[in-house]
């Protein structure tokens, strides 16, 4: 179960265009990867459990989650 504070995070990234959502999540990556990783997941658990699509969203999403984990195993 996701905090009120996760919760609106995730809205607040899914609020946005996709390509905003891509590009600020992949900057985020590079900075703070585990910090990502936990939105991306946190993210997608949010839009799963409301039934919510956005294709290009999620594929942002999954794009970050592989950036933040390539910085982490280059750590």
């Amino acid at each position: 179960m996701l905090t009120q504070e996760q919760r609106d995070e995730a809205k607040r990234v899914i609020g946005t265009s996709a390509s905003d959502c891509e590009t600020g999540m992949i900057l985020s990556a590079t900075t703070s990867p585990v910090s990502t990783l936990a939105t991306v997941a946190e993210t997608l658990h949010y839009m799963n459990a409301n039934g919510i699509e956005k294709i290009s969203h999620r594929k942002a999403l999954m794009k970050a989650g592989r950036k933040a984990l390539n910085v982490l195993g280059v750590l």
